[in-house]
């Protein structure tokens, strides 16, 4: 039986019905006839994988490479019709695709995080992509500036990202997060930096029965009502029950544990706050700690997939390929959550890329390499004095 190419093997993990149910709720082909849906996406997609960032490449790379693509159900691509697909699909199939994708790779993630609690814990926080001021000036925010960004939440357990908006950088992050509550569910540990740091947003968390970790204004105005034991010998320098207080801390109704941390190698002070009363101080702490993974999806994204150079200049072409990152970012994590691939991300990304086109099983891409075992010359050499 021959063997798929590995961009085949990697884009059925999306089965194509499940795709084209995707098509008619959205309308997508009404009124196509050029680039249906399915080769549009596969162009993206491809281009994701394979690390083109020109129209250009990839309608020569479909052009040429006989039936390998093409036995995949694509049509022709043309650079004309790609860059006006782009300036004029509507985002919502990659959207829906998008959701799909991540309920895939939930299925198969794994869901320890290394806590001894339960629960699943998340990373909140966004990223400003930049764009050209001169080519993008829809774009624009301050400092002369061009960009959009991304709001995500990943789960520290599996690095897979629970949810993700797509918004212009000048909107403000704790608005875009407020206006989606419904993307935290009961039991949620959510992780995040002073910039989403509101007394109003925290209240309604807890009101939801959502936890939170995140660090104190300096300017931050409260009422001791308890103080914990703590190792200061560690650099846990208070752990207390408080109450806010002042213009703003009075819109959250009822108590919060400041705890006071200094790290004792780099000196620096931190200050935390949770709703969280159950776990021990040193746990509050780490838990903060691992809110870097966000920090690190951020930077996988941006140098493996392409959300640098786009396809187009467009709000709709530049939204279009950020998706487009985000579904290829899951569909690979999927087939390492399958094969249990040790790779790490930006390895599997080097080698899907290169060899896209090849017929090679992705277990022997991604799976574990063979052990090597060193054996001793067969003599030793004597030196004599």
């Amino acid at each position: 039986m021959a063997q798929n190419t590995v961009f085949a093997q990697i884009i059925k993990q999306i089965p194509r019905s499940v795709f084209q149910s995707f098509v008619v709720k959205n309308d997508a082909d009404k009124f196509i006839r050029s680039m249906d849906s399915w080769t549009w996406f596969g162009a993206l997609l491809f281009g994701q994988l394979s690390g083109h960032d020109s129209i250009r490449a990839i309608e020569r790379v479909f052009a040429t490479s006989d039936s390998r693509l093409a036995s995949l159900g694509f049509g022709p691509v043309r650079r004309s019709t790609l860059a006006d697909a782009n300036r004029r699909r509507s985002l919502t199939l990659l959207e829906d695709i998008f959701s799909y994708t991540l309920m895939r790779a939930n299925k198969v993630a794994p869901k320890k995080h290394g806590f001894k609690f339960h629960g699943p814990i998340l990373a909140l926080d966004s990223t400003t992509i930049e764009l050209s001021l001169k080519l993008c000036p829809w774009a624009e925010f301050y400092s002369n500036r061009s960009a959009m960004k991304l709001h995500t939440a990943i789960d520290i357990a599996s690095d897979v990202p629970q949810f993700a908006v797509v918004d212009l950088a000048r909107h403000q992050d704790l608005p875009t997060i407020k206006s989606r509550p419904e993307q935290f569910a009961k039991g949620t540990t959510v992780l995040f930096d002073r910039g989403y740091l509101s007394y109003s947003w925290m209240n309604d968390l807890t009101q939801r029965q959502v936890h939170f970790v995140t660090r104190a204004r300096d300017c931050f105005h409260f009422k001791v009502r308890k103080s914990n034991k703590t190792d200061r010998t560690q650099g846990y320098l208070c752990d207390q029950i408080i109450s806010p207080f002042g213009a703003r801390g009075t819109n959250y109704q009822g108590y919060l544990r400041r705890i006071s941390y200094k790290d004792p190698d780099t000196k620096k002070k931190l200050v935390f706050l949770t709703n969280r009363f159950d776990l021990a101080t040193k746990t509050i702490c780490d838990l903060y700690k691992a809110r870097w993974k966000v920090e690190l999806f951020f930077k996988t994204l941006k140098q493996n997939l392409k959300i640098k150079k786009f396809l187009g200049v467009t709000e709709n072409a530049v939204k279009a390929q950020i998706w487009m990152a985000l579904i290829a970012y899951l569909l690979v994590q999927i087939v390492k959550f399958q094969l249990q691939s040790k790779v790490s991300m930006p390895d599997a990304m080097a080698v899907l890329g290169t060899l896209a086109l090849m017929k090679q099983p992705l277990v022997f891409l991604l799976g574990n390499l063979p052990k090597t075992t060193r054996h001793p010359p067969t003599f030793q050499l004597s030196f004599r004095f």
